[in-house]
């Protein structure tokens, strides 16, 4: 005799742990590219802002990486509760995100401020997206 049950599979999805983590790498991450653009390569990381110009602060890009990356995990979270296939929407969102994000940059006051502003936004999403991602 043979038993029949009616299982349904269990969504997985990702857990707390790994979305503060990646959050933390991703901050980390962004401070170094930080410190390179400005303590090591001299570069002033300022935007227009109004009639001035706002410098853009190591405690502006720890806070932002963070804030993104949980943001990002937290959404992803729900997502892969509610659907099969939410990573994969999840997953386009945030390439979509992370490429409306880098007309922000243009705002910068120099070449060489946008350029370290570009590489701040790419190295946060690319740790997000793939840090998130990975099982």
């Amino acid at each position: 005799m043979t038993t029949v049950t009616n299982e349904v599979p269990q969504r997985t999805r990702i857990g707390w742990p790994r979305i503060v983590g990646t959050a933390a790498v991703a901050a980390v991450a962004a401070t170094v590219v930080w410190l390179l653009w400005t303590a090591a390569g001299g570069v002033d990381l300022e935007v227009k802002s109004g009639s001035g110009a706002q410098q853009i602060g190591i405690g502006s890009v720890i806070l932002s990486s963070l804030l993104i990356g949980l943001a990002g995990g937290a959404l992803l979270r729900w997502w892969e509760g509610r659907s099969e296939r939410g990573t994969r929407r999840w997953t386009m969102l945030a390439v979509a995100i992370a490429l409306v994000s880098l007309i922000t940059p243009t705002s910068a006051l120099t070449v060489a401020a946008g350029l370290g502003l570009v590489s701040l936004h790419v190295v946060v999403a690319v740790v997000v997206i793939a840090g998130l991602r990975r099982r």
